[in-house]
C-alpha cells in the first residue's frame, strides 16, 4: 500500500454552479485534512482566478444545464494554456450522455468524477493523484519551466524500473520528444510501453509516431486493432483519417472521420476536419453539416471563429454552381447572410475583414462578375495594408476555399548540412521565411526551425540573422543529443564561420561572441534552454 500524502500543506479550488454541492464537497475535502479549498460558481471570471493563482488540484463541475458549463471552461482554460502541469485538475460530471463523457476524456481531465459520489471514492481519486504528483513532480516542474530536454532525462532517472509509476514517467518522456518531433526516438518508447501494458494512450501515441514517420501501414493496422478493441477510441478514428489522405484515399479519410464525429460530435476541430475533407471530397452536403455544426458549436465555445462561417459559404458558393432558378437565388441569400452575420459577429477583428473580401470575391468570380471580384480582391488588400497585416492573401484564400492541403508526413527533416540548391536569391524571402522559423522555435518545433533558418540562407547566403539563429540552434541540439554532439558542433562551427565573414553589428555582433564565448564551455555546462534570444 502507499503511503497516504498529507493533504494540510495542498490547495483547492473547487468550481461549480450549485452551493449546496460546493459546501458537500468542501466539507469532504476538509475531512480530507486539506489546508486550503476555495470555493467558486462557474463563469468565465473564474479563469482569472486560476492565472492568479497556484492551485495543487482543481476540482471542476460540469452540469448540463448550466449556461456556461465545466466543459466550456475547462476547455477554455486549456486553450488559453492555464492547465499547469503541476495541477491536477478533476472533472465532476453530472451529465452521463456517451457525447459529453467522450469529449470530457477528450480534453483530458486527469480524472473523471461522476455525479454523486461518496468521501471515500473522492478521497482514493485524490490520494492517488497526489500519490502520482509528488513521484513525478521534478519531470512536471521542469516541463512547466519549459527545460524539456531536462524532463526528458529525468524522465529515465526519477523513478526506477520497478516502480509501478515508471511506465508513467515513460509515457510522458514519450509524448515530449513526440512534440519536439523527435518522432524515432518517441516510437521506441510508446512501443516498450505499449509491449509491457497494452495501454490505450501508448498504442496510440505509438501510432502516431508511425503516421509522422510516414510509415502509413503499419499506423493503419494499430489503429484498427485498437478500434477493434476500443470502439470509443475516437482520436484513432481522426489519425485514420490522416493516414487515409496522406495515401490519398479521400473518401476513406471522410468515412474515418463521419464515424468519429457521429459518436463525439462536439469537438470543432473534428467537425472543421470533417468539412474540409468532404469538400475535398466533393461531398457537400456533408460538409455543409460540419460547417454549421461548427458555427452551432461555436456559439458556446472559447474556439469560436469565423472560419466556418465563410467555409460555409464557399460551400454554398459551390454549390450555386450546379443550381439555377429559385434555388440558385435561395443559395445567394443564403450566402449574403452568413457573411453579414460574420462580419456583425466577428466586427472587432481585422483579419475578418480581409477575409470576408477574399471569399466576396470567389462568390463574384463564380458569378461570372469579374470587375466585382477585383473590386473585393483590392479591398481585401487594402483592409490588409491599413490594418498593417502581414498575410498571404493567396494563401488565406486557398484555406477558406479548400483548396490547400495539409502538410504531408514524411521523413523527418535531419539536421545536416543543406545541399546546394538552385533557390532564386531574395533577401525579402528570406528575412520573411527566417521570422517563420522563430515563430517555430518558440512554438517548440527545433527541427522546423532549423528547416526554414536552412531556407533562409538558401534564398540569401548574407543574411547573418539567419546564420546566427542555426549556429544557436546546433549549439543547442550538441548539448542536448549527446549520442550526436559531434555532428551538431560542426554545424554550429560552420554556420558561426559563414557568419564572421559578415560585417556583424549591434544585435548580430552581441549574439556571434555570445555564442562563441558559450561555445568554448564544456558542453555539460551551458545552460538549460535557450542559450540566446533569437534574431528576427
Amino acid at each position: 500500500m502507499a503511503t497516504k500524502v498529507d493533504l494540510s500543506d495542498k490547495s483547492v479550488l473547487l468550481i461549480d454552479s450549485s452551493g449546496n454541492l460546493r459546501s458537500t464537497v468542501k466539507t469532504m475535502l476538509q475531512s480530507m485534512g486539506f489546508g486550503s479549498v476555495t470555493t467558486l460558481s462557474i463563469a468565465p471570471r473564474v479563469l482569472d482566478d486560476i492565472a492568479d493563482n497556484d492551485y495543487d488540484i482543481v476540482l471542476l463541475g460540469h452540469n448540463v444545464n448550466d449556461k456556461y458549463s465545466g466543459l466550456q471552461l475547462f476547455e477554455e482554460a486549456r486553450y488559453k494554456g492555464l492547465i499547469k502541469p503541476t495541477c491536477s485538475w478533476v472533472l465532476m460530471s453530472s451529465d452521463a450522455s456517451q457525447q459529453s463523457v467522450l469529449f470530457a476524456i477528450e480534453i483530458e481531465p486527469d480524472e473523471l468524477l461522476t455525479k454523486p459520489f461518496t468521501l471515500d471514492a473522492l478521497s482514493r481519486r485524490i490520494q492517488s493523484l497526489c500519490q502520482r504528483r509528488a513521484l513525478l513532480e521534478p519531470i512536471e516542474r521542469a516541463v512547466e519551466r519549459k527545460a524539456f530536454n531536462r524532463a526528458i532525462r529525468l524522465c529515465d532517472t526519477v523513478l526506477r524500473a520497478s516502480d509501478p509509476n515508471y511506465q508513467q514517467a515513460q509515457l510522458i518522456k514519450g509524448r515530449l520528444l513526440k512534440d519536439q518531433q523527435r518522432y524515432s526516438e518517441a516510437r521506441d518508447v510508446f512501443e516498450r510501453c505499449y509491449s509491457d501494458s497494452g495501454g490505450l494512450y501508448s498504442g496510440y501515441q505509438l501510432a502516431e509516431c508511425h503516421y509522422h514517420l510516414g510509415d502509413f501501414d503499419i499506423a493503419e493496422k494499430l489503429l484498427t486493432t485498437l478500434i477493434d478493441k476500443h470502439r470509443l477510441l475516437i482520436p484513432a478514428y481522426d489519425l485514420l483519417a490522416k493516414v487515409s489522405e496522406a495515401r490519398g484515399d479521400l473518401q476513406q479519410a471522410q468515412q474515418q472521420l463521419r464515424k468519429g464525429a457521429s459518436q463525439s460530435p462536439l469537438s470543432i476541430q473534428r467537425q472543421m476536419e470533417l468539412g474540409r475533407l468532404s469538400v475535398r471530397a466533393n461531398d457537400l452536403s456533408q460538409a455543409e453539416k460540419a460547417y454549421r455544426r461548427c458555427i452551432h458549436l461555436g456559439e458556446s465555445s472559447c474556439l469560436d471563429s469565423a472560419t466556418p462561417y465563410f467555409k460555409l459559404v464557399n460551400v454554398q458558393r459551390l454549390q450555386v454552381e450546379a443550381s439555377q432558378g429559385h434555388e440558385r437565388q435561395d443559395r445567394l441569400d443564403d450566402i449574403e447572410k452568413l457573411l453579414e452575420r460574420a462580419d456583425t459577429r466577428f466586427h472587432r477583428d481585422p483579419q475578418v475583414r480581409v477575409q470576408s473580401q477574399l471569399i466576396r470575391a470567389k462568390v463574384n468570380e463564380t458569378l461570372g462578375d469579374a470587375d466585382s471580384a477585383q473590386h473585393c480582391y483590392e479591398r481585401a488588400l487594402a483592409h490588409a495594408e491599413s490594418y498593417g497585416l502581414s498575410v498571404d492573401l493567396e494563401q488565406m484564400r486557398a484555406q477558406l476555399l479548400d483548396e490547400s492541403t495539409p502538410a504531408m508526413p514524411g521523413p523527418v527533416l535531419q539536421e545536416s548540412e543543406p545541399e546546394p540548391t538552385k533557390t532564386k536569391h531574395d533577401p525579402a524571402m528570406s528575412a520573411k521565411v527566417n521570422r517563420i522559423g522563430v515563430r517555430n522555435y518558440l512554438a517548440d518545433k527545433p527541427g522546423q526551425a532549423i528547416r526554414y533558418f536552412g531556407l533562409a540562407f538558401d534564398y540569401d547566403p548574407s543574411n547573418a540573422r539567419a546564420l546566427l539563429n542555426l549556429s544557436q540552434l546546433f549549439l543547442e541540439a550538441a548539448r542536448d543529443t549527446p549520442s550526436k554532439r559531434d555532428e551538431r558542433m560542426k554545424m554550429f562551427q560552420r554556420y558561426s564561420r559563414l557568419a564572421q565573414r559578415l560585417p556583424l553589428a549591434g544585435d548580430e555582433l552581441h549574439k556571434d561572441q555570445q555564442l562563441r564565448k558559450l561555445a568554448e564551455l564544456p558542453l555539460e555546462q551551458l545552460p538549460e534552454g535557450p542559450l540566446a534570444a533569437l534574431l528576427k
